[in-house]
């Protein structure tokens, strides 16, 4: 098996013909068409069935174009290594960030990379702590911020950072002096992150300890809106003190007693390999968070 096989089978897969796989490696259709054969003849099953709409993968192709992908991402990776290697200092990175620090990270990141690192491309993707690990785990991510527990046995957990859960409440709800008790907010409706969310997971078990049922009227993913929602007066939340915005307009912060801190993890995928531009956005976290 070469590489060139490989390629051929992933220039099809992404332009759905032959004929434009061809155009797109620069060459001709039945040298496309003989790499195919030839990686066909040597695992000995169909990859491929032609049709009139051009060509689609067979249940063996589409496990060998998996393959083949990832292939193709430790390519891009090692020459991205040898150009750092080189002084270059280029390459191409990727990272997920929990929505509720991104908005102190993600700058932060990118102002640290321009001083250690100028060359590195980067990816990151904002999202819910359960789809960046699975993003991790199927090796779409290099990384992530995530918050704790992770409890994937396929993930490596490197701790990083811990913070104060905020309550979050419109600017005239009357809910006392602080620090308040989990009870004086469960007398709001609740606005929420979905169910299996490790943050909603984290304060339904303070609530719990402290007997008090909440009352989620609202569930929502995005940190933003969650926060837009109770300045409009749709209910209180409990936030990470990072994604407390400064300027509260419509909202009042308090500390509430007895709520144990949120804890935040940068995971990884058991013997996944990172590119020295991964492990430079690794280390740019780590700075940050060290400061």
């Amino acid at each position: 098996m070469e590489l060139r096989h490989l390629e051929a089978l992933l220039a099809i897969e992404e332009s759905g013909s032959f004929t434009a796989a061809a155009d797109a490696l620069r060459t001709v259709q039945s040298n496309v068409s003989e790499q195919v054969r030839q990686l066909e003849a040597e695992l000995g099953v169909p990859l491929l069935v032609r049709s009139r709409r051009g060509a689609v993968p067979t249940e063996f192709g589409a496990v060998v174009l998996e393959r083949a992908r990832r292939i193709h991402r430790e390519l891009e990776a090692l020459r991205a290594d040898l150009s750092m290697l080189q002084g270059l200092q280029t390459g191409y990175a990727t990272i997920g960030v929990v929505g509720t620090i991104s908005r102190w990270l993600v700058p932060a990141l990118v102002d640290d990379l321009n001083d250690y690192a100028p060359g590195i491309r980067m990816r990151v993707s904002e999202g819910a702590s359960e789809r960046l690990a699975v993003d991790v785990v199927g090796r779409e991510l290099a990384q992530a911020v995530v918050t704790e527990p992770v409890e994937d046995p396929r993930l490596a957990v490197e701790p990083l950072l811990v913070e104060d859960l905020i309550g979050l409440v419109p600017a005239d709800a009357d809910v006392g002096e602080e620090p308040v008790a989990i009870s004086a907010l469960a007398g709001l409706p609740f606005i929420m992150p979905p169910v299996e969310n490790p943050l909603r997971s984290e304060v339904e078990r303070a609530a719990a300890t402290a007997g008090v049922e909440l009352d989620v009227r609202l569930e929502v993913e995005g940190i933003r809106l969650l926060i837009d929602l109770v300045a409009a007066e749709q209910g209180a939340a409990v936030l990470p003190e990072m994604a407390v915005p400064d300027d509260l307009v419509g909202l009042r912060a308090v500390r509430i007693a007895d709520m144990p801190p949120r804890r935040l993890a940068l995971v990884t995928a058991h013997e996944a390999y990172l590119s020295l531009a991964d492990q430079a956005v690794g280390d740019s976290i780590r700075r940050l968070v060290s400061r």
